[in-house]
């Protein structure tokens, strides 16, 4: 599987990634399906509220909010534009999933009405002017495994 965050993305997760500092952020990843197994982040939503120095909650209103905009922005042509997962910020700690993230993760792509064939969590951290990062997939039948991402610039 391939996953690439554009570079407009790339730029609004380092402006987010400064602005929370040392409390945790996130939002969304949604994109474009490229061809089979080859995936863009062309949308990198940011939760207005951000989390604590070790925890981030999604607001699950705005995270519906701005799925319905993206939607709608695409014309709810779902075989080219959807949701591919989610991502948060790990300030203080390894870009690692916590047994919270990989609970989360599970959750939605085991939940009956997640209509998708897998769900990308994406860790990042931003030291001075350095961006890491680590992405895993998850998927309905319950593989999980890190994968590479791809940072256009």
């Amino acid at each position: 599987m391939k996953i690439a965050l554009a570079a407009d993305q790339t730029e609004k997760l380092v402006a987010a990634l400064g602005r929370a500092g040392i409390k945790e952020t996130g939002g969304q990843l949604f994109g474009e399906q490229l061809a089979p197994s080859n995936f863009r982040v062309t949308e990198l939503t940011v939760q207005s509220r951000p989390g604590t120095f070790a925890r981030f909650v999604v607001d699950l209103l705005q995270a519906a909010r701005d799925a319905v905009r993206f939607f709608d922005r695409t014309e709810h042509r779902y075989t080219r534009y959807n949701y591919i997962g989610e991502w948060h910020s790990h300030p203080s700690f390894a870009v690692q999933p916590s047994g919270p993230d990989i609970a989360a993760m599970r959750g939605i792509v085991r939940d009956p009405r997640f209509a998708g064939s897998f769900a990308i969590l994406m860790i990042v951290r931003l030291d001075a002017e350095t961006l890491t990062t680590g992405a895993w997939v998850f998927d309905p039948q319950g593989a999980e495994h890190q994968i590479t991402l791809e940072i256009e610039i």
